[in-house]
């Protein structure tokens, strides 16, 4: 048998840090942002049946914070808001479905 020489493995480069690149802005913020936005908009029209306008105001929310969360999310400076903003909705449609599909299970008609 003879003997080989294997040639030197390659070069191995530096970790990058992920916090660097990954944007700026608040998780968090943006999570209470797009929960309560998202919690308006869905019961907004329920909370302002005295005020007859109002109650369709608050459906724009829905779409507008949903714009705003993608808006912010482009950004590299705002992207962690925008993310923030974008969990924040989706757990908000959740918990407004949830909560309206037991309203409506618990509601006596007629």
């Amino acid at each position: 048998m003879s003997s080989h020489e294997f040639p030197p493995p390659p070069p191995v480069e530096p970790p990058v840090d992920i916090s660097a690149t990954d944007g700026g802005g608040s998780i968090p913020l943006g999570l209470g942002i797009g929960l309560l936005v998202t919690g308006l908009g869905a019961f907004g029209p329920f909370l302002s049946v005295p005020l007859e306008g109002v109650g369709l105001l608050a459906l724009w929310l829905i779409p507008l914070v949903l714009v705003v969360g993608i808006g912010l999310t482009i950004r590299p400076t705002t992207r962690r808001t925008g993310v923030g903003i974008l969990v924040g909705f989706a757990i908000g449609l959740v918990v407004s479905a949830g909560t309206c599909i037991y309203l409506l299970s618990t509601a006596e008609f007629g």
